[in-house]
Parts: structure tokens; C-alpha cells; sequence
């Protein structure tokens, strides 16, 4: 009914790797080839037999016969599907990739459908890299977010730290004996639904058995994250830390966002610098912006007597103010005020926490301890103007370098498969009049044009 041909005679079926007989073995004189049942070899394996043929499960696989005439009759051989374990491989691994990736030029990635043994598995595996990941899981939506360090993003985070730090610095010099603060910049908060890692954690724990550990404010810097998510981690914060006193918000907008150049017809250009270091300008070379921030907001939220809401509007419990382009002095002395309220709180969770240990510790310093503000505006915006000079040419190398790797790809491939160079490679070999060779990134092959979409 069905005409077979074993696999190492045919030249029309593919080789089956894993087989237990050589493709140079003899073939059979006179024997029809044996069928074997794809239970007994795994998922790679189809169960094709003749009419009077029965499979045999014990025995190897060695041969497969390849039907040549569509079945009109029997029941049909169900699709294989990829096992679970091997899909929870290729999910960690795609999430993987994007973190360990050198040659970036995205900083942020969402990924869908990620399991929580998955999440358990990345997060224990970014905690051995230099280079450590911001990773925000929705327990509920299996969604993970991962937020890669960048250099505007730093700048900013680090004059915000620097500055609690300080004001940490007095408080915990004063009650020392009694509790232990720190500002945590990779702190992971579980919020029941959600865990995150913000920028700064500040953590107050008394010295005490058991300890207990309160958190007076948080800080969050989106550069790459959009701010209703940050919003939606601050909902579930307050929920499981109802204690917390201060949470500041900066957002710095890049519009619009940052995207490879498109396939261009010409050699590269040098990147030039800003026309002025007064701000943070715009790069922007061959009519393409590399960095470009547009718009910095700052917003602040300080407990009542309840705790934070993030959606409140009383003016009394949190203020949004513009730090860039144009700096709005009324606004922004809003936000001041309310971080230095903020403060205040964060001195009285230090009496609150010495306390719990003594309750008849002398707390009056405390009390009577001036906290200064703690950082500067215009050292942000001092950082910016060079993050913005290093992200535009850290995202140019990035792309330069992804250009001219997916063009040599594609012309080695060309050569080894015709034995023929490129049109592309030999103009770019072609010395000019100066004897100077181009650059490979002549943008002309499909492989540059997909190097639009790496990062």
C-alpha cells in the first residue's frame, strides 16, 4: 500500500542524527527495512508502518521508513509538541540573553508567560552579574520586567543616594546603639502581588531579638520604564509597607524613544558632541537622534495619617513639579518642601524604631537634629548633560559594532556558499583615493537592515 525507503539510501530524507546505524553502513539486499514506533525513541521519532508491519517499542531506532504516498486509511499520527521543561528552557534563556547581552541598545524588556520557578531561576542567576538587573515580577499576570543599568539612569540615582545617605548619616550617628539604617540600592521588595527592586530602599532595623525592620521611603528613577507601571508597584508597596513615610518619583523622558538608524545608503559619520554643556542637549547626528532628553518630572508622596495614596490630589500630601526643559521654581519648591516632610517622617520612624528597644531612650537629639536637604537640581541635571553624551555614543558603537558583524555574517555566508565576494564587500574593500579602507557598514544587505532591531 505504501512504498518506504530507508533513510540511508534516500536522497530525498534527511539524515536522522541519532540513529545507531552509520549513513555509509551497506544497505539492505532484500529486506524491507523495519518500522519503529515513535514511543520507543522520544518526541523526534514519527510512527510510520506498513500494512502488515507492527512497531516494535524494544528494540532502537536504526532505520525510518519515509512514506512517498499520502495515507488514505489508519489513524492518524498526532504532532509532537515541545515539552514543557524544554519550553521553560528557551523562556530562561531568552530572558537570559537579553540580560547578559554586551552590544545593547535597549535597556528594558518585558517577557510574558514567565513561570515562578522561572523567575526563581533568572533572579538567583543575575545575582552572580557584575552588571546587576533590575527584575519587577507579577506573580499574578506571569509578567517579569527587567531594567538593565544605563548611564542617564545611574547619574540620576546617584546624586538622589548620595544625598539620603548623608542625611542617613546623622540620624544613624545619633541612635547607632539602637537601631542600624542603610540605603539599599538593589533591595528586592515583595509586595505580595508583586516584587520589585527599587533604586533606593532606606531600612531601619532596630538591634533587637527578634529585629524588626521598617521602611521609612523608597526612590524610583524611570528612564526606560514607563511611569504607570512605577505607579502600579507603589499601589502594592504602601499595601504591604503601610509604615512608609516618603516616596519620590523622577521621571526622565526620552521622546521619542530611542530606535536604531534605519538602513542608510552611505559609509558612517563621526559622532559629534553637543553644542553645549550648559544642559543636557540633544545628540543628533546625520538627522537621527541618539539621545535626546526632552522632559524630567519629579513627584512626591508623604503619609498623612494614613497611609500613602498615589492617586491622591491634596496638595498637602504630594507635589509634581518639571525639572527640565524649563525649570518651574514654584512647582519644584513644592516638591522640596515636601521631601523635607518627607524627612521628617524618616526622623520620626528613627524614635519610633529606638523605642521599640528602650522605651526610655533619650530620643530629644533626635528630635532636635536639622536635617539638611539632601542633594542639589542642579547636580541632576549636571549628570544628565554627560550620561547624555555617553548614551549617544555608547548607543552608536552599539549599533556600529551590530552593523558591521550581521554584514561580515552575511558575506562570509555569500563566499562560503558561491565562492564569491559581495558587491557590497568589494566596494567596501576598495581602497578611495587616499588609500583609506571604509569602514564595513555600508548598509545595503538585509543583514544591516536587520540590524535595526538588535538590542
Amino acid at each position: 500500500m505504501f512504498s518506504s525507503v530507508p533513510i540511508n539510501s534516500s536522497r530525498h530524507s534527511p539524515v536522522l542524527r541519532n540513529s545507531t546505524r552509520s549513513n555509509s553502513a551497506e544497505p539492505l539486499r532484500g529486506k524491507r527495512p523495519p518500522s519503529k514506533s515513535a514511543t520507543s525513541v522520544g518526541r523526534s521519532a514519527f510512527k510510520v508502518t506498513g500494512p502488515s508491519a507492527r512497531p516494535k517499542t524494544s528494540e532502537p531506532l536504526s532505520e525510518v521508513s519515509v512514506l512517498t504516498t499520502p495515507p488514505t486509511t489508519g489513524p492518524s499520527v498526532p504532532l509532537k509538541h515541545p515539552s514543557s521543561k524544554a519550553t521553560a528552557k528557551v523562556q530562561c534563556d531568552q530572558v537570559l540573553d537579553f540580560i547578559v547581552r554586551q552590544n545593547r541598545e535597549k535597556y528594558f524588556k518585558a517577557f510574558s508567560r514567565v513561570t515562578q520557578r522561572q523567575y526563581s531561576s533568572i533572579r538567583c542567576a543575575s545575582e552572580k552579574l557584575a552588571g546587576k538587573p533590575r527584575l519587577a515580577y507579577d506573580f499574578e499576570t506571569l509578567r517579569l520586567e527587567v531594567d538593565m543599568p544605563s548611564c542617564v539612569h545611574d547619574s540620576a540615582t546617584n546624586v538622589i543616594r548620595r544625598g539620603l545617605e548623608s542625611v542617613d548619616r546623622i540620624l544613624q550617628d545619633i541612635s547607632a546603639r539602637l537601631i542600624r539604617s542603610e540605603i539599599h540600592p538593589s533591595l528586592t521588595l515583595n509586595t505580595g502581588k508583586k516584587e520589585f527592586v527599587p533604586d533606593c530602599v532606606h531600612v531601619v532595623t532596630t538591634r533587637c531579638n527578634p529585629p524588626v525592620r521598617k521602611i521609612p521611603s523608597i526612590v524610583e528613577v524611570a528612564f526606560t520604564q514607563s511611569e504607570a507601571a512605577l505607579l502600579d508597584r507603589f499601589r502594592n508597596a504602601v499595601k504591604f509597607y503601610p509604615e512608609l513615610g516618603m516616596i519620590l518619583m523622577l521621571v526622565i523622558n526620552e521622546t521619542p524613544p530611542y530606535q536604531s538608524p534605519k538602513p542608510l545608503g552611505h559609509t558612517w559619520r563621526k559622532l559629534h558632541e553637543p553644542q553645549s554643556l550648559d544642559e543636557p542637549t540633544p545628540v543628533i547626528v546625520e538627522d537621527h537622534s541618539w539621545c535626546a532628553i526632552t522632559d524630567i518630572q519629579v513627584q512626591v508622596w508623604v503619609r498623612g495619617r494614613r497611609a500613602i495614596n498615589i492617586d491622591t490630589k491634596d496638595k498637602r500630601l504630594t507635589a509634581r513639579g518639571t525639572l527640565f526643559p524649563v525649570y518651574d521654581e514654584a512647582s519644584m519648591h513644592d516638591v522640596t518642601l515636601m521631601i523635607m516632610q518627607g524627612l521628617e517622617l524618616t526622623r520620626d520612624c528613627f524614635i519610633q524604631q529606638c523605642r521599640l528597644v528602650d522605651a526610655n531612650a533619650n530620643v530629644s537629639t533626635l528630635r532636635s537634629a536639622q536635617l539638611p536637604f539632601p542633594f542639589k537640581w542642579a547636580d541632576i541635571l549636571d549628570g544628565l548633560i554627560y550620561a547624555t553624551q555617553e548614551t549617544a555614543h555608547d548607543r552608536y558603537r552599539t549599533w556600529y559594532h551590530n552593523s558591521a558583524n550581521a554584514i561580515d555574517d552575511e558575506a562570509e555566508e555569500y563566499i562560503e556558499v558561491t565562492g564569491k565576494r559581495t558587491a557590497d564587500e568589494a566596494e567596501i574593500d576598495a581602497p578611495n583615493d587616499g588609500r583609506l579602507v571604509h569602514p564595513r557598514i555600508g548598509m545595503k544587505t538585509r543583514a544591516a537592515a536587520r540590524s535595526a532591531s538588535y538590542g
